[in-house]
């Protein structure tokens, strides 16, 4: 009997220091249960804590307290981690570090960041599939030092806890970087952030790539005119067919009769990849059309008012040539929406078929286009 009994004690202990064994996640200072839903903005208050992790009985390895932020699809957006490497630092970690102890995530110097921080996640979240919903898992760690920088598979020293943060909506989708909402219904493709160079520098402008069933590539950007004083549809419209008109004439132009085409530095290149030498629109060549220099390009669009956005549309054929000794090649066609904002005066849009597509349709291609423009909610 007094061996059952110290049995029963035994079993008892480790199934109390089990019970009390426990990652703990709190939101605005209040602990919230694993599979808790929590909103972005609620997020950035998201602290942790740990009491009686498992102890390894040795201990030559490292250990980590992480947060991942992974999308549906098990990608990782970005992780914030504590890492003890070494025996003496990672049992001090383990057990010194009293369960009051809370680390606030998001807090700068609180924990290491790895990949992308939260304004990027949340920022190139709206519209993809996969990060709809996306989950925060927590995971507290150990990993046996095998080798010189090898490491033994991961074990995990108390439970992860996961939560999940709806980021949007399909029938209320916002795009921040067109400042814009949509209905995403009828438009089957992922909306995925691009931008044409770093974050914070002077003219990178930012914009989402969308691609149809035959996977041909289309763009929608917003232009503002704090980076281009000035900028509307009108002034949008006459430096894209100018810019084109320009690399279409592979240096038969180098000015126009009726505009600076140093006027501003539109990224056409970026938008759309217009800006080649290997592709043109031929009919905005000089060698194709002599009146190129001096005519009133702007007379090429037609006005449009779609979904109550007014502006102007552009569509031709497309040729291709690998090199300059090589003749130019009929090589699909274009079309191209500009349009002014519905509710941002300041922001001009452009949607545009990309000039790698190769499409043989510009029907199919417009009709694309105009799904995403009648999806706009005004």
């Amino acid at each position: 009997m007094k061996h059952l009994r110290f049995a029963l004690l035994g079993a008892f202990a480790l199934l109390t220091s089990t019970v009390h064994a426990q990652l703990t996640a709190f939101i605005n200072g209040k602990p919230v249960k694993s599979g808790a839903t929590v909103s972005p903005k609620d997020l950035t208050s998201l602290e942790v804590s740990f009491k009686n992790p498992k102890i390894p009985s040795f201990i030559y390895g490292r250990t980590v307290l992480v947060v991942d932020i992974l999308t549906a699809k098990n990608e990782e957006e970005g992780y914030w981690y504590l890492r003890k490497d070494g025996t003496a630092a990672v049992e001090d970690f383990l057990k010194s570090t009293p369960a009051s102890k809370k680390f606030k995530v998001f807090e700068k110097g609180a924990m290491d960041m790895g990949g992308n921080n939260l304004d990027w996640i949340f920022g190139a979240a709206p519209g993809r599939e996969a990060s709809k919903v996306l989950q925060v898992k927590i995971s507290f760690n150990y990993r046996e030092k095998t080798g010189y920088e090898e490491y033994g598979q991961s074990i995990a020293l108390l439970e992860p806890i996961v939560l999940n943060v709806p980021v949007w909506e399909t029938k209320n989708l916002y795009l921040p970087f067109l400042d814009l909402k949509v209905d995403k219904t009828n438009i089957a493709s992922d909306f995925d952030l691009k931008q044409s160079g770093r974050l914070g520098a002077t003219g990178t402008i930012f914009g989402y790539e969308l691609r149809d069933k035959n996977n041909y590539r289309y763009t929608v950007y917003a232009i503002s005119s704090d980076d281009f004083p000035g900028m509307n549809a009108e002034e949008l419209a006459n430096d894209f067919i100018h810019a084109a008109a320009y690399y279409a004439s592979q240096d038969f132009v180098t000015k126009f009769a009726n505009y600076d085409i140093e006027k501003y530095t539109i990224d056409w290149d970026h938008i759309n990849g217009l800006l080649t030498e290997r592709r043109r629109i031929p009919s905005l060549s000089w060698k194709n059309n002599r009146e190129i220099k001096k005519m009133d390009l702007m007379t090429l669009y037609q006005p449009v008012n779609m979904n109550g956005l007014k502006g102007y549309t552009f569509s031709a054929d497309e040729e291709f040539r690998g090199s300059r000794s090589e003749k130019w090649q009929p090589n699909g066609q274009f079309v191209v929406y500009i349009l002014a904002h519905p509710t941002n005066p300041k922001l001009t849009l452009v949607a545009s078929t990309s000039v790698h597509n190769d499409a043989k349709s510009t029907a199919e291609m417009d009709a694309f286009l105009k799904s995403i423009v009648n999806a706009i909610k005004k």
